[in-house]
């Protein structure tokens, strides 16, 4: 069992090493700067620490939360590697693991999950993931590069997703955290629009 104190920095190594170990990137235009994922999962971390969740399981959770949907773990493997339940709960709580399923029918899970389990921790950690996701998005619309450039979906149905998930997160995430989420949503909107 890890201890809180070897938690995070853990949780770190484990999630640099196994988005390493695949390759994995940010997703960027061809051309463009595709750094190291492990910004991405850093990014997330930041914003739970920024908006006052100090919670070393709920950080860890943060650098591992794609670890489960991007890197082949289970939550099983996962508890048994890092030895703490509750951050492999949360991560398989915000991870998306039926890619048999299509894109919409994912994001429409994904959401009936997070409005049924309705568990403060796991609405926060999607938002700093989801936010995490705009302001990257945002980047690229800033450059003129539009959003079917670098997502498998178009403005419409990105757009579609995260408004559905606004929905989630209002009054039911830290207020900071939503604010973030809200003005990157949107800059998204006001950015895609433009491109359209």
């Amino acid at each position: 069992m890890t201890t809180l104190d070897a938690l995070v920095p853990n949780a770190m190594r484990l999630a640099e090493m196994a988005h390493r170990q695949i390759g994995h990137r940010r997703k960027a235009p061809p051309g463009e700067d595709r750094p190291a994922y492990f910004l991405h999962l850093t990014e997330v971390a930041w914003l739970l620490l920024d908006c006052g969740l100090h919670d070393d399981e709920l950080i860890a959770a943060a650098f591992l939360h794609d670890i489960i949907e991007d890197c082949g773990y289970s939550e099983a493997a996962l508890v048994e590697q890092l030895g703490n339940r509750r951050v492999a709960a949360l991560v398989a709580a915000v991870s998306e693991i039926d890619k048999q399923r299509s894109w919409e029918d994912r994001q429409q899970h994904y959401r009936e999950r997070l409005a049924a389990l309705n568990d403060p921790a796991i609405l926060a950690l999607s938002c700093a993931d989801k936010t995490a996701n705009l302001g990257d998005m945002n980047r690229l619309l800033t450059k003129g590069f539009p959003v079917d450039s670098f997502t498998q979906r178009g403005f419409a149905s990105q757009q579609a997703k995260f408004v559905a998930l606004d929905a989630l997160f209002q009054n039911r995430t830290p207020a900071r955290l939503y604010q973030r989420f809200a003005q990157a949503l949107r800059e998204f909107q006001e950015r895609g629009q433009a491109l359209l």
